[in-house]
C-alpha cells in the first residue's frame, strides 16, 4: 500500500467519529474514491486531494503526511510559538529534469523566489518535476522540496523518493531500491507504465531527497 495512503487511514482511524465513508464526502471525493485506493495495491492519491485535507483537517501535520516524519498532528499554538521562523528556501524556476543541475551549480543564477514552511522540516531548496512517471504520487509540474544527502551510500533509505543525477547526463526522480548487484541501484517509478531502471553507483554525482511536493496553486 502506498504510504501516505496509510497514514491517511491511520488519521482517519485515529480520528474520533471520522470513516473512510466521511472522509471522502468531506473532501468532496466521490463515494469509495478512497476506499478503493486502500484496496488495491500500489494504489495512490494525487497531491490535489493531500492539500484539500490539508486545509479541510488543520490539525494533521502536512510535513508526517508526506514523509511520514515527526508527529501525525501539527504541536499546539504555544509549542509551535517557540519554535524558530522557518527559513526562506530557494525556488529554482526549472524542471529537475531539464538543467536544474546546471542553474543549482551555478552561484551567479539568481533565484526566482523563495518558499517557507515550517512543517516542510529542512530543505535545501525547491524546483518542478516534469513527466508523468511518479503519478499519481507526484504529478508534472509539481513542485517538489528537495535536501540534498552529504553522503548518498549510506543516507539513502530504499523505497522512499529520491531526485538522483549521473555524470551519464541523467536527471530524474524515482524510488531508490536495491539493486541486483552491491554496485548498482534500482530506480522505480511509481507510474506501473514506466519501467524501472538501475543504474551504476558510481555514475551518481548528486542524490536529493524529495521531502515534500505540491502542486501549483
Amino acid at each position: 500500500m502506498d504510504r501516505i495512503l496509510s497514514r491517511i487511514q491511520k488519521y482517519i482511524l485515529a480520528k474520533p467519529g471520522l470513516s473512510i465513508h466521511r472522509f471522502e464526502m468531506s473532501l468532496g471525493m466521490s463515494n469509495g474514491t478512497l476506499h478503493n485506493a486502500l484496496v488495491k495495491e500500489k494504489a495512490s492519491i494525487s497531491s490535489s486531494w493531500l492539500e484539500k485535507m490539508v486545509k479541510v483537517y488543520p490539525d494533521v501535520n502536512p510535513h508526517w503526511l508526506v514523509s511520514g516524519e515527526g508527529s501525525m498532528l501539527r504541536l499546539p499554538a504555544k509549542a509551535t510559538s517557540r519554535l524558530r521562523k522557518a527559513p526562506a528556501v530557494p525556488f529554482y524556476d526549472v524542471e529537475f529534469e531539464g538543467g536544474f543541475d546546471d542553474m543549482y551549480s551555478d552561484t551567479t543564477v539568481q533565484t526566482k523566489d523563495s518558499i517557507s514552511c515550517a512543517e516542510i522540516g529542512e530543505a535545501d531548496m525547491w524546483c518542478r518535476i516534469k513527466g508523468h512517471s511518479m503519478e499519481p504520487t507526484i504529478c508534472s509540474q509539481d513542485r517538489i522540496a528537495l535536501r540534498q544527502l552529504s553522503d548518498p551510500l549510506s543516507q539513502v533509505r530504499y523505497g522512499d523518493i529520491y531526485a538522483i543525477v549521473t555524470n551519464t547526463g541523467l536527471r530524474t526522480v524515482k524510488r531508490i531500491e536495491k539493486g541486483e548487484t552491491e554496485e548498482t541501484w534500482r530506480l522505480v517509478p511509481d507510474n506501473d507504465e514506466f519501467q524501472p531502471k538501475n543504474i551504476e553507483k558510481a555514475t551518481v554525482l548528486h542524490v536529493f531527497k524529495v521531502v515534500a511536493h505540491m502542486g501549483l496553486l
